[in-house]
């Protein structure tokens, strides 16, 4: 019986397509989850990143107000859910002590079986408020895990967080 060989250089070769279809980071824009991205509470919904604060909140569709549904496109569900995602400046010289700031946003979501969930977001502005909405379908008591990543304009630093929500529907 005759073994076949390939010559060491295609091995090389195929060794190194591997190992780059390993690094395949996921969605473009997402990085992988690290010890920098943090991690947030069952029951916070912000995080203060120094010169920054990222607040998020995720729901069902159908909690949003009828209007509000309207007003921004959004289909009211039990079966859909939605996430928000505000990036404010710390800034003493607001009454409000934040300014809300332009900022690339970019989401993964995905289930505990790790299902991906395809979510784009959309900027909204409101008065002097920006907002980075998204909505994906949802099963009932399923729980989606997001992990965001946020550029604010004019800055270098990315901001990473992730976190989860058990959604029920009727």
């Amino acid at each position: 019986m005759r073994i076949k060989t390939f010559p060491r250089s295609l091995v090389f070769v195929m060794a190194a397509v591997i190992a780059v279809a390993a690094c395949d980071s996921g969605p473009q824009g997402i990085t992988a989850p690290g010890p920098e991205r943090i991690k947030l509470g069952t029951e916070q919904n912000y995080m203060d990143y120094g010169d920054y604060v990222v607040h998020v909140n995720a729901l069902t569709t159908n909690q949003l107000p009828a209007q509000v549904a309207e007003v921004y496109g959004i289909v009211r569900s039990d079966s859909s859910a939605m996430l928000n995602v505000s990036v404010l400046k710390k800034d003493a010289s607001q009454p409000s002590g934040n300014v809300a700031v332009v900022a690339s946003v970019a989401v993964a979501a995905a289930n505990l079986t790790g299902q991906l969930k395809t979510m784009e977001l959309r900027e909204v502005r409101e008065g002097n408020s920006i907002y980075y909405i998204g909505d994906v379908s949802i099963d009932n008591q399923e729980t989606l895990r997001f992990d965001i990543d946020v550029l604010p304009e004019g800055s270098d630093e990315e901001l990473l967080l992730s976190f989860s929500r058990k959604f029920y529907t009727d």
